[in-house]
């Protein structure tokens, strides 16, 4: 379909997002490049992709939407380390006015950072059970120079500074920010003989240099492929109080690194037809996935026994043993394929226990990977193991996984289902709507359990189903 760019269109309700957005690796550690066409000549949407549909395509060029009647000042950017669902925080400070943004792994160097001595320390060695020398930086967690903001943990990942010189350390806990002096004389090899340590006091200038990280991109593990962008338009507005309108981010198609190449309509139509069969023969579930980043939660334990230990306490009501506060996103409504697994009471030194395990497969959004769950209407929740995408020349088709019954001292028991009280009965529930918004962000509607109701249909005659296909076959 052929489109001008140079026709004049009225001013629709918002900018449309820009067009051809491609997410390219740098081939670096931690490098990820963007880029996308000027919004401000042609930004084309195919609003006819909807999410309910899981065929969607950052490119389509069925719609001949622009922005000419919009004076366009750039785009913001936003990143999801959690899935293509979000949620998603932007990049960028000011609109960016190119057509290629870096997404990098930065850790700044912090050059001598003055430490007060009213606030700048943790313990000044003045308390008699407790007399150590710790500081307190500013800006932790502190981070080594190299690598994927791994937390400092050595002495040789910071320099602390008395009166100009520099002083040996102890030991760094680069999660709480916290460098601690040597307090113990400490014995010279070559002149063989005690050296006294060099303790500040209150007229001392005490100085520390560090790592610390302001921008992670982590593609180590599965984590990359949780890592997804969006791209608004940003334009002039009189009617708003910044001035500026951009494009409503449930607009913005989801981009990711697996896009390898752009969906052509063949595989889309491949993938309508696949997600045609989850319609008539699937069930229905909620899925929760996994946080790979948010507050942290400590759990109620020592921040330094966290940081050696590496494992939150599998317990804590607060993160659902994920380390960090919520746990999960979701739920997220999906189909998965009918169950065709056998159950099996085994038993074992802890008890007896149910194993019922097979595979699933869904469609290619939204965004599984291992140790995320789901939850089935009859209340059973299941874990999702490894998972394989089928893909053609790089695009993403199906997503198969395994999924195995979880016992419900399970803490992922814990989890709560929200929005299911708010449904009255009877009535049809479905995730359709969205409100017009092809690309929508975060949660869906709760629509389970789905109670058909038909209005022409006396209620002392109505046969009642669970979904909108049994509605459909029979009345």
């Amino acid at each position: 379909m052929g489109y001008e760019t140079n026709v004049w269109r009225p001013a629709s309700e918002f900018p449309f997002a820009p067009a051809n957005v491609q997410v390219i690796h740098g081939f670096d550690k931690g490098v990820v490049d963007l880029k996308w066409d000027d919004p401000s000549v042609i930004s084309i949407v195919d609003t006819t992709q909807r999410w309910d549909n899981p065929v969607y395509s950052a490119s389509a060029n069925l719609g001949g939407q622009n922005n000419g009647a919009w004076d366009i000042v750039g785009v913001n950017i936003y990143r999801s380390t959690d899935g293509d669902r979000g949620p998603f925080k932007r990049l960028n400070q000011y609109p960016i006015g190119s057509g290629m943004f870096r997404d990098r792994t930065d850790n700044a160097f912090v050059e001598k950072e003055l430490v007060q001595w009213a606030s700048g320390w943790h313990t000044r060695g003045d308390a008699a059970s407790f007399n150590s020398w710790t500081i307190q930086v500013q800006n932790f967690p502190m981070v080594k120079k190299e690598g994927g903001a791994i937390h400092a943990n050595s002495p040789f990942d910071v320099a602390v500074y008395i009166n100009g010189v520099r002083v040996q350390v102890d030991r760094v806990n680069g999660t709480t920010g916290q460098i601690t002096l040597i307090d113990s004389p400490t014995y010279d090899i070559a002149r063989e003989q005690f050296n006294p340590p060099i303790l500040p006091s209150e007229n001392s200038v005490v100085e520390v240099s560090y790592y610390h990280n302001v921008n992670l991109v982590d593609t180590t593990l599965d984590k990359k492929d949780k890592i997804w962008y969006r791209i608004t338009t940003v334009a002039k507005s009189d009617e708003t109080p910044s001035g500026l309108i951009e494009t409503p981010l449930s607009h913005a198609p989801p981009v990711s690194l697996r896009e390898v190449e752009t969906l052509d309509y063949i595989w889309r139509e491949a993938l309508r037809r696949n997600n045609w069969i989850l319609e008539q023969g699937g069930e229905r579930v909620k899925l929760f996935v996994r946080k790979r980043s948010g507050i942290t939660c400590y759990c109620t334990l020592d921040e330094e026994l966290v940081e050696y230990s590496k494992q939150p306490s599998n317990r804590c009501e607060k993160c659902y043993g994920t380390g960090y506060v919520g746990g999960y996103e979701g739920p997220y409504d999906i189909i998965v394929c009918p169950d065709d697994g056998e159950q099996v009471i085994s038993q074992s030194d802890r008890g007896r226990r149910k194993e019922h395990t097979y595979e699933c497969w869904i469609g290619p959004t939204p965004s599984v990977s291992q140790r995320d769950f789901i939850v089935k209407q009859d209340g059973e929740r299941y874990s999702i193991g490894s998972v394989r995408r089928p893909s053609n020349r790089g695009n993403q088709l199906n997503q198969f996984f395994n999924i195995g019954y979880l016992d419900e001292s399970d803490i992922r028991y814990r989890v709560p289902v929200t929005g299911v009280s708010e449904l009255t009965f009877p009535e049809t529930r479905t995730t359709k709507d969205y409100d017009g918004a092809p690309f929508p962000v975060g949660a869906d509607r709760q629509a389970s359990p789905m109670i058909t109701e038909k209005d022409n249909t006396p209620d002392d005659k109505e046969q009642r189903g669970r979904t909108p296909v049994w509605e459909n076959q029979n009345y």
